[in-house]
C-alpha cells in the first residue's frame, strides 16, 4: 500500500492518537484511512443529484478566533446568492462560537459549500442536514 504523508498540528495528532487508542484502532493510519473513505463516500452519494436542496450547516469553533471568523465572512460573500439565513452566536462564558447557515442550492453547490466550511480550519467542527426542496411542497388536504 502506498504511503501518504499529511501535515497537522500537534493537537490534532494527539487527538487522533487518543481517538485511535480509545476506539481500538491499531494506529492513526487506520483512523485516517477510515475517515477518508467515509468522507469520499459521503460525496459520492447521488441521492439528491440534479435536485435543489435546503441545507443547514452548523460550524462550532473557539471563541476569539479572528482568522476563522474572517473565513466565515469570506464564505458568506462567496455563497451569498444561496444563503437564506446566517447567524453567529457566542456560547456562554466565551466557551466558543457557533456559526449557522441555511442555504438553498443545487446539491452539487451545497456539497461545495459544506466542503468550504469544513476546510476553514481543522479546529472547526461541522454538522449539517440536507433536505430536498421538492419534498417541502407537500399538499395540504382540504378540510
Amino acid at each position: 500500500m502506498p504511503i501518504v504523508s499529511s501535515s497537522m498540528t500537534k493537537r490534532l495528532r494527539d487527538d487522533l492518537d487518543t481517538f485511535a487508542d480509545e476506539h481500538g484502532y491499531t494506529g492513526r493510519s487506520e483512523v485516517i484511512r477510515e475517515a477518508c473513505q467515509s468522507l469520499l463516500e459521503e460525496y459520492r452519494q447521488t441521492e439528491y443529484a440534479d435536485r435543489r436542496v435546503l441545507v443547514t450547516v452548523t460550524a462550532v469553533f473557539g471563541y476569539d478566533e479572528p482568522e476563522i471568523e474572517r473565513q466565515m465572512m469570506d464564505i458568506r460573500h462567496e455563497f451569498e446568492a444561496s444563503i437564506r439565513s446566517n447567524s453567529h452566536n457566542c456560547l456562554e462564558d466565551n466557551a466558543g462560537c457557533v456559526e449557522t447557515f441555511v442555504i438553498e442550492a443545487a446539491y452539487e453547490d451545497a456539497l461545495r459549500f459544506i466542503g468550504t466550511v469544513r476546510g476553514a480550519d481543522e479546529s472547526v467542527s461541522v454538522e449539517y442536514t440536507v433536505v430536498p426542496v421538492d419534498t417541502l411542497h407537500a399538499e395540504i388536504p382540504e378540510q
